[in-house]
């Protein structure tokens, strides 16, 4: 599968794009700075585009099967939506999308009193950055695309283990903690198995 992937120097995407290429797919790495990404693999090509220039990101986008955004709280609602657009006139209709925990009112629903009251907390400590968040998620949900929401917990740096829970977010916590390797290997398994289309799925060790 070729897979373009938006947000590919960080964090998660750094863990997204070497496991896919261990997988044997095609990455499209999409950065502004060729040198955030040092990885060399025949199957890796690196693209330079800002989310604010279409024609770049439709040539990121161009014969990819899927895309997978993965970016930064300050770009993540505006970055979203232009990514959106470009597959939209790219015909790309795969696409996951990671924001965070309980950032969506639908989510957020299928918490228990106490955890819905915990993150209606945290969504006005981090006011800015879980708004974006809400946004990313409500243009995506309107996309027309097949998509997958992933709203983990706390990230950590640890290894992957191979083993995490995944499903609806009833009885969960943002206590909750996923490596971003672990992460990565369930984003990947999601899209490979077509699994979670058209919804939000939480996902933790």
């Amino acid at each position: 599968m070729r897979i373009t992937v938006f947000g590919a120097s960080g964090s998660v995407g750094s863990a997204l794009v070497p496991e896919a290429l261990r997988r044997g797919h095609e990455v499209v790495a999409v950065t502004r700075d060729p040198e955030h990404i040092a990885l060399r693999h025949p199957g890796l090509t690196v693209a330079v585009a800002e989310l604010d220039h279409p024609p770049a990101l439709e040539k990121a986008l161009a014969g990819a099967r899927a895309a997978i955004i993965t970016l930064g709280d300050p770009i993540c609602d505006t970055g979203t939506r232009a990514v959106l657009a470009a597959m939209r006139n790219t015909g790309v209709e795969r696409v996951e999308v990671l924001t965070g925990f309980g950032t969506s009112a639908i989510s957020r629903r299928r918490l228990g009193p106490a955890m819905r009251g915990t993150v209606g907390a945290v969504r006005l400590l981090v006011r800015t950055g879980f708004r974006a968040k809400e946004r990313q998620d409500a243009y995506v949900r309107r996309s027309g695309l097949t998509y997958t929401i992933v709203q983990p917990p706390t990230l950590t740096y640890g290894p992957a283990t191979g083993t995490y829970r995944h499903g609806d977010y009833r009885g969960k916590s943002i206590l909750g903690r996923i490596s971003r390797a672990d992460l990565a290997a369930f984003m990947l398994d999601n899209l490979e198995q077509d699994r979670y289309l058209d919804q939000s799925v939480y996902v933790q060790n």
